[in-house]
Formats: C-alpha cells, sequence, structure tokens
C-alpha cells in the first residue's frame, strides 16, 4: 500500500498527508484535553447539585399532595375573637371597627330618610358602594317617603330592605307652575314626554290646580300621579 501511495500524483499525495495531519491533531487535542475535562467536572466538597425528582410510576396522579388554595372574605360583624384579639391594642380596634362597622342585627333599623353612609354601611348587605347610591338617589328624588323606593336601584340588595323606616318625610317639592321642562325631566319620576305635557297644559290651560289636571294625558297614567305626587306643589 505504501508503494502504490508514491505512485500517486503528487497533488492527490498532498491531499492525504493533510487529512493525515488533521487527523493526528485532532486526537493529540482529545487525548490532552480529556483529564482537565474529568478534572474540571469534580465537585469541591462545597459545591451542590439539584435533586432530580424520581416520580413513582406505581402511584396514581391523586396520590401526590395537591396545593389548596382558600378564598376568604370580610365578615362585619364585632366578634368576640376580634376583640379578644385588640384588647391589648385599642387603636388597632378602633381602625377595623371604622373600617367594618359593626351590623344591626334583626330587629333594628335605621331611619332612611335621613341616614348618612356612615349609618347605612351599618345594614346587613349594605357596604360603600350601596351606601353611596342610596344617598345619591335620595337627592334626586329629594328625600324618600317609602322604603319601596329602594327596589328602584339597580341590583340592590331586597333583603337589607326590612332593616329601613321611614319617619316624619318631609321631601323637596317641585312647583310643577313655575320650573321650565328642563328642570322638571331632572326629577327621576319625570320624564321628558311627561315634562312636556306640564308645560304644554300650562301654555294652554294656565296653572295646574292638581295633578289629577294632567289624567286625560297618556303620560300620566294613574300610578304615575301617585308616586310623584308627594314631590309636586303648585
Amino acid at each position: 500500500m505504501i508503494r502504490e501511495f508514491f505512485y500517486l500524483q503528487k497533488s492527490d499525495r498532498k491531499v492525504v498527508l493533510t487529512l493525515l495531519l488533521v487527523i493526528v491533531v485532532a486526537l493529540g487535542v482529545i487525548f490532552l484535553t480529556g483529564d482537565g475535562e474529568e478534572r474540571s467536572n469534580g465537585l469541591l466538597p462545597a459545591d451542590t447539585v439539584p435533586e432530580k425528582v424520581h416520580r413513582d410510576s406505581s402511584k396514581r396522579y391523586h396520590d401526590y399532595p395537591k396545593k389548596v388554595y382558600y378564598r376568604t372574605k370580610v365578615v362585619y360583624r364585632d366578634t368576640a375573637f376580634r376583640r379578644a384579639m385588640h384588647k391589648d391594642f385599642p387603636e388597632s380596634r378602633d381602625s377595623l371597627v371604622s373600617r367594618y362597622p359593626v351590623k344591626i342585627k334583626e330587629g333594628e333599623h335605621i331611619v332612611l330618610n335621613t341616614a348618612d353612609t356612615t349609618a347605612l354601611k351599618t345594614v346587613p348587605g349594605i357596604g360603600p358602594y350601596f351606601a353611596k347610591r342610596i344617598v345619591q338617589y335620595g337627592e334626586r328624588l329629594g328625600g324618600y317617603v317609602s322604603v319601596d323606593q329602594l327596589d328602584e336601584i339597580e341590583g340592590f340588595p331586597l333583603d337589607s330592605k326590612d332593616f329601613f323606616v321611614i319617619q316624619d318625610a318631609t321631601p323637596q317639592k317641585l312647583n310643577v307652575n313655575t320650573l321650565s321642562l328642563n328642570e322638571l325631566k331632572k326629577h327621576p319620576y319625570i320624564n321628558f314626554y311627561q315634562a312636556r305635557a306640564i308645560t304644554d297644559y300650562r301654555r294652554l290651560h294656565g296653572p295646574l290646580r292638581s295633578l289629577n289636571d294632567l289624567r286625560l294625558s297618556r303620560d300620566f297614567p294613574p300610578e304615575a300621579i301617585a308616586r310623584l305626587a308627594p314631590y309636586v306643589e303648585f
């Protein structure tokens, strides 16, 4: 085979020699660096490696411990536990009571037509949102004259109505003979068409003497007249 090598052309011999040289160099590098890699991969006493977790194939999925998540909610009541927990820290307790007011009990009542948001939030089922809505709607009405008017607040918790009463209601009055159409329709019980019916009647017949003057108008059925009656004057 060596003889055949010398019979090759000069260019072919160069190619073969080059390949052999590359192979020899590669083997030398591998030989010289092999021990170094082993030494570099060795662990010192302070080194740690993550432990591999092997799942036991004999166990079913539900045999492994699971994480449990708990959903909590705030209970608005003054319990003996809260009093005991904060007896040594009155400032902390006062802060909690002011933030989560004590709810009134069954049989106790709040006067709807005079209550502010602080008093309203003591009613079971009433938080800051509905307390604000109750006050705002009462201002638009000119004052509450019936607990049933709470039904007109969207989403209002009806069970909470049992904790309200009306006392000495004195609602603000609308003078239907002097107010303009735009002023009249600002009231929750007067829409645009009803306000126009009032102004049209005044223009054609003069001042109103009673809401019954509007009973012939299709915009004022008997229930609309009865609902509006506490809020008007002439």
